[in-house]
């Protein structure tokens, strides 16, 4: 099997690569793959970083930390959205350097389904969650079990999952065939999110230390997931394998059920009450703000209905 997606959209070349522009950093964000973080540095360093303007975003956010996802927060320009040359000289020139980080598969997919289908973050993923029920013993949640029946789900419906850039396989995010990265960290690489604070450092002039943002709920993988989970995971991300070359981890065979307390069952249950609201909210809040959406969005949805939805094939078409 070919290690990257045989299209030509480039997702990394679309809306997802953003550049700091006084670091001469350009960086992709793998969704889970400590992107929070490294975002954090980027802004922090570039002084672009603005959490005062915290109330003017209509994006649902579930903490602080996850609004440096915000280009209004955090100040980076979109690769997209830049001039073609100016493209062009990120992409080749010497004075630039490229990053991105990988994550082992299997570690990254119960991150994403613990936060996109377990903990309800907003997202439109109505349909994957609706298959990946919670597996209740006597009433309370079965982790192991509901992990296990979401890496069946994913298998057989993947298309409910991939609509979601958390789920996306990493080859259809960091495209080391089309871009050459300076830099390419696996974070599950002890020391290896450090390079990054201190390539930032070196080129900021100042002490930038990484630190972990958006952390998840601290459950072992090794309590959740069993081998025949792990083998159905790293079929569905056989590409990754393939690309990156990631290690096959080793499992136990079967598993105990991990059983939340009665008590915590309810404050899960609560919790995706809370970002349901929150989700409601911001869908509100931004079909008030569609009214004043700006002529440069205009202009490139036209463009990408004009191109059947092709516009990232070629990121020179946005400034003809």
């Amino acid at each position: 099997m070919y290690p990257f997606p045989p299209d030509q959209s480039l997702l990394a070349i679309g809306g997802l690569t953003v550049v700091a522009p006084k670091l001469k950093i350009m960086y992709t964000p793998t969704p889970k793959v400590a992107c929070s973080t490294i975002k954090m540095m980027l802004a922090t360093a570039e002084g672009s970083h603005r959490p005062d303007l915290m109330d003017q975003i209509t994006n649902p956010n579930v903490s602080r930390p996850q609004t440096i996802h915000d280009p209004i927060i955090n100040g980076l320009p979109r690769l997209m959205d830049l001039p073609w040359r100016e493209i062009d000289n990120i992409l080749t020139s010497p004075d630039w350097v490229r990053i991105a980080a990988l994550r082992d598969p299997i570690a990254r997919s119960y991150s994403a389904w613990e936060n996109r289908i377990f903990r309800r973050a907003p997202g439109d993923l109505s349909r994957a969650i609706e298959l990946s029920r919670d597996v209740l013993v006597d009433g309370r949640i079965d982790m192991a079990g509901s992990f296990s029946l979401f890496s069946e789900m994913i298998i057989q419906h993947m298309g409910a999952f991939m609509k979601d850039q958390h789920f996306l396989p990493q080859t259809h995010i960091v495209r080391t065939d089309a871009i050459n990265y300076d830099m390419l960290i696996q974070i599950d690489v002890k020391g290896d999110v450090d390079r990054v604070a201190k390539l930032i450092s070196e080129r900021s002039g100042q002490n930038i230390v990484s630190t972990r943002l958006n952390e998840g709920m601290k459950v072992s993988l090794h309590d959740v997931c069993d081998q025949p989970t792990a083998d159905r995971i790293a079929a569905v991300y056989r590409m990754d394998f393939d690309a990156f070359g990631f290690p096959k981890r080793e499992f136990r065979p079967s598993l105990e059920p991990f059983l939340l307390s009665s008590a915590e069952t309810q404050l899960v249950y609560q919790l995706r009450g809370v970002m349901e609201r929150l989700l409601s909210v911001s869908q509100a809040s931004t079909t008030q703000a569609g009214a004043r959406y700006g002529l440069r969005q205009i202009r490139k949805a036209v463009v990408r209905r004009a191109t059947g939805g092709r516009a990232f094939r070629d990121y020179r078409i946005l400034d003809k």
